[in-house]
């Protein structure tokens, strides 16, 4: 994949809706390889090559679908603490 891609790209490959979204054709995370050695251009390059779509993967039998909320004034760090409530909230 080239590095290349357009804004309307990006956003298109953003927005997809999850349901139509095919297992066969996104990669799986954990086969996901990044050199931390290298510099930030070159990781987002071989992130970015390697995904395919970097807003959508494979993971375990599940599909992953990144995105963000723009104004959001929560950190990451605030996100992942209340995913992990809600996750231990989760009875099965």
């Amino acid at each position: 994949m080239s590095m290349n891609l357009s804004i309307e790209e990006l956003k298109r490959m953003q927005n997809m809706n999850i349901m139509e979204l095919k297992r066969e054709d996104l990669v799986n995370a954990e086969d996901i390889v990044i050199d931390t050695t290298k510099s930030v251009e070159s990781r987002i390059r071989s992130f970015m090559e390697q995904t395919g779509n970097p807003f959508a993967m494979n993971v375990g039998e599940y599909i992953l679908q990144i995105g963000f909320m723009e104004g959001a004034e929560d950190s990451i760090d605030d996100r992942m603490i209340l995913l992990t409530k809600r996750k231990t909230q989760i009875m099965v």
